[in-house]
């Protein structure tokens, strides 16, 4: 299934987000307060994130093959850099029996709408909003609890996102659409990491980036990506 905010954020980042890396983020003050509460292993899930080509009328076309591809380098640039950077110990999702699999995917998809609240309230941004920076109290519940007991891992990195990338026949209409004074949006990325505590299930750590020049195809790019997100993981590296 398609997560919702992932693909919702990328037609209002297609306008608002500038071709560089666009990193933003929100911590749990309690994690922020207290840096010796940072997780030290981490359980890596399987990231998600879904590609599309974008025809010359605007029209997205999920791209399999290319989703694939994006979803190893993600899951490769997060597990290297973590490690050069000293940020935590990542290690995978042991085999999951049917049941939990449902309950991982479950929680993904909750993931995927809390991470809608954060993007919007948690960061503080706005001002009728700005309370909710330090009233951090977005959660999963304890549902993901199983993978601690078969990890032992105190939290989990979740990676969502979305890549919209411009077909041959889009690149041509762009062209001909300055000519006539139009701008179309061209492709776009939008990625979210987050840290999940699996003792309580609150979120302890988002980042968020949205940018017109990465191709999550291309591992050089997943790796600059995943050292943006990373940037913003609060402690000295």
């Amino acid at each position: 299934m398609v997560r919702v905010f992932v693909v919702a954020v990328w037609w209002a980042a297609s306008v608002l987000a500038s071709p560089a890396l666009a990193a933003m983020s929100a911590t749990n003050p309690a994690m922020q307060h207290n840096l010796d509460s940072r997780p030290k292993k981490v359980v890596l899930l399987p990231p998600q994130v879904f590609v599309f080509e974008l025809s010359a009328g605007g029209v997205p076309t999920r791209m399999a093959d290319w989703e694939a591809l994006a979803r190893d380098n993600l899951g490769g640039a997060a597990r290297r850099i973590a490690e050069t950077d000293g940020l935590f110990e990542l290690v995978p999702v042991p085999p999951l029996a049917a049941d939990e699999a449902e309950q991982l995917e479950a929680h993904i998809g909750l993931y995927d709408r809390v991470a809608q609240s954060v993007f919007v309230y948690g960061r503080g941004e706005q001002s009728a909003w700005a309370h909710k920076k330090n009233e951090f109290d977005y959660t999963l519940g304890p549902g993901l609890a199983f993978l601690r007991e078969r990890t032992g891992a105190d939290a989990a990195l979740i990676v969502l996102g979305s890549d919209f990338i411009s077909s041959g026949g889009r690149k041509a209409a762009f062209i001909a659409g300055l000519a006539l004074g139009l701008i179309m949006p061209l492709g776009q990325s939008f990625i979210t990491a987050g840290i999940v505590d699996l003792h309580t299930g609150d979120v302890q750590w988002m980042s968020f980036d949205s940018s017109s020049r990465i191709d999550t195809r291309d591992a050089a790019d997943v790796d600059d990506l995943m050292h943006a997100l990373y940037q913003t993981w609060p402690g000295p590296r």
